[in-house]
């Protein structure tokens, strides 16, 4: 997907500007370095009120270091209410990770990060040719620890919102089955694939036991301004869909990561000389 395709409210240039004045500000030596929208509007089902969410890497030279006060992991923007001097962008919130914590959330497998990589549609990118090789890098080693992250994902989510046995939580929405339908898809997918898909779309058709009829008919509700929850009717199929493809996820293999964590640390040698 690119950055063309979607239905932001903001150009690129806008939110290039935005990051570089949030990222780089007067009195850091932070370096915006790659930044692509991820949330919703990766996902697929993003409506009318749904914030546009920016997320990147920046670079500090490396002898900030070496000093008891280390730089910042990250740098949030507008995450968590409208930050000062930003009101322009308050419907846009950015989490820019500096590169060694973004190192760490790679060697993790963290599935957002891996999708942000590898799926996410790009609107500013200093770094073309680090970045290609990463992608390369990433692709090599799926699936690591990916599938059981996003099952993790899922089940937590599952049992916070949509166990109808819990009488605190309890949120049967479209957004709730979206997202654990979404990461149980996911999590087959790269298990086929060896590969990421973030648009939940793509994933019912790509999945054998993916049902694009019910996530037409989700993300129409959850872009429903006048809805809360699913009908009753909708929600039965939601959850049998959910059951059905807990119980039809392959079997996570053991998680092999070896020669990935000295690859990322070379990786980020190179970004950051």
């Amino acid at each position: 997907m690119e950055f063309d395709e979607l239905d932001v409210g903001y150009s690129a240039e806008a939110i290039r500007d935005y990051v570089t004045d949030a990222v780089a500000a007067k009195g850091t030596r932070r370096q915006p370095r790659f930044y692509a929208i991820a949330g919703s509007h990766l996902f697929g089902f993003a409506d009318a009120d749904s914030d546009v969410d920016v997320r990147g890497v920046h670079v500090v030279p490396a002898e900030e270091y070496a000093y008891l006060s280390e730089p910042r992991p990250d740098v949030t923007v507008n995450v968590h209410g409208t930050t000062d001097g930003f009101e322009a962008y308050a419907d846009c919130d950015l989490k820019s990770n500096e590169l060694k914590h973004f190192g760490s959330l790679l060697v993790d497998a963290n599935f957002n990060v891996v999708e942000l990589v590898l799926e996410a549609p790009v609107v500013m990118n200093g770094m073309p040719l680090e970045v290609d090789a990463l992608r390369a890098l990433v692709r090599e080693h799926l699936p690591m620890n990916v599938p059981h992250a996003y099952l993790g994902m899922a089940k937590s989510n599952y049992y916070k919102y949509l166990d109808p046995g819990k009488t605190e939580g309890y949120d049967p929405s479209a957004k709730r089955f979206l997202h654990v339908y979404r990461g149980l898809l996911g999590a087959q997918y790269v298990l086929e694939h060896e590969d990421v898909e973030a648009d939940v779309h793509a994933l019912a058709d790509a999945v054998d036991a993916g049902d694009p009829a019910l996530v037409d008919d989700l993300v129409a509700h959850k872009r429903d301004p006048d809805v809360d929850h699913v009908p009753d009717g909708l929600e039965e199929r939601a959850r049998d869909a959910v059951v059905s493809q807990f119980n039809a996820l392959d079997p996570l293999p053991s998680v092999d990561k070896h020669g990935y964590r000295d690859a990322i640390d070379d990786w980020m040698r190179k970004v950051r000389n």
